[in-house]
C-alpha cells in the first residue's frame, strides 16, 4: 500500500511540473509578445523614421480665411505620420465658426489631407449671426459680405422653426413676385414679415399659414399691380385683413382682430 501511495505522489508531482511548465511558457510568450509590440510601436512612432512632411488643405472657401485655418491646426500637426493626432486637428478646425465639418485622411508615406466643408449661410440670424441649411446658428468672428441674404430673428432655440416658416412663406409669396427681406418671431411668439419692397406684414401668433394663404387668394383682386402703393398689411383677423396704403387712410377688409 505504501508503494502505491508513493507512486501516486510521484505522478501528481510530475503533472504539476508539466502544468507549471506550460503556464510559465505561456507567461514568457505573452511577455515576449508585449515587449515586441511595444518595441514596434516605438519604432513606428519615431517621427524621424516616418516624418510628416505635407499637410494638404482642401475645400471650396468663400468666407473662410485659409491662413487663419492653417494657423489654428498648426500646433496639432506635430509628430510622425502614425502618431499625429488627427482628432485634435479636426477639433481645432471645427472650432472655427466658418467650418461646418472637417475630415482628416493619412496619405502614405508622409502626408495628411484635411478636407473642409465650409458653412453655407442661407440667412442672417439676429444682429451678427447666420443660419445654415440645417437651421443651425453660428456667429463668425470675421464679418462677411452677406447683405443679400434674408434676415431672420427669433428667441434662442427657435432657429429651425423660423427657418421652416421662412421657407413656407417664401413658397407662397415668391410666385406673386414678393421676396422676403426679413422674418421675425418676437418674444410673444408673434410673426412679423417685411418684403424687399418695404411692405410689412403683421401675421400674429396663430393660424399664420392660413392667413398667408388668404392673402395669396385675395392678391389678384385686391393687390395686383398696386404693391408700390402699399405700406403694410395686417393679417391678424379671423376672416380678412387690413391694407394700409402709403399716405392714405386704411382700407379695412376684415373683422375682429385675433
Amino acid at each position: 500500500m505504501a508503494g502505491r501511495k508513493s507512486q501516486s505522489s510521484v505522478q501528481v508531482f510530475v503533472l504539476l511540473l508539466r502544468n507549471n511548465a506550460r503556464t510559465l511558457s505561456g507567461l514568457v510568450l505573452i511577455t515576449l509578445l508585449v515587449v515586441l509590440v511595444n518595441l514596434g510601436m516605438q519604432w513606428f512612432a519615431d517621427p524621424y523614421r516616418f516624418p510628416l512632411n505635407v499637410v494638404e488643405v482642401k475645400g471650396d472657401f468663400r468666407y473662410l480665411d485659409r491662413t487663419h485655418l492653417e494657423k489654428s491646426i498648426a500646433p496639432h500637426t506635430v509628430g510622425g505620420f502614425f502618431t499625429v493626432d488627427v482628432a485634435a486637428i479636426c477639433a481645432a478646425a471645427e472650432q472655427l465658426p466658418w467650418v461646418y465639418q472637417a475630415k482628416v485622411q493619412r496619405v502614405w508615406p508622409d502626408s495628411l489631407r484635411l478636407q473642409i466643408e465650409e458653412q453655407q449661410p442661407i440667412a442672417r440670424w439676429g444682429k451678427q449671426g447666420f443660419l445654415n441649411r440645417f437651421g443651425e446658428s453660428f456667429i463668425p468672428n470675421e464679418p462677411a459680405a452677406a447683405e443679400e441674404l434674408p434676415g431672420l430673428a427669433g428667441p434662442a432655440g427657435q432657429e429651425s422653426r423660423v427657418l421652416e416658416q421662412f421657407r413656407l412663406a417664401s413658397g407662397l409669396l415668391s410666385p406673386l413676385g414678393m421676396q422676403i427681406e426679413r422674418l421675425e418671431l418676437d418674444e410673444r411668439r408673434a410673426w412679423h414679415l417685411q418684403l424687399d419692397s418695404g411692405v410689412r406684414l403683421e401675421m400674429g401668433r396663430v393660424n399664420v399659414w392660413q392667413r398667408l394663404q388668404r392673402l395669396v387668394r385675395a392678391y389678384p383682386a385686391v393687390l395686383d399691380g398696386r404693391m408700390d402703393e402699399l405700406q403694410h398689411i395686417d393679417l391678424r383677423y379671423s376672416n380678412g385683413f387690413s391694407v394700409y396704403w402709403r399716405q392714405t387712410v386704411p382700407a379695412a377688409a376684415g373683422a375682429e382682430q385675433a
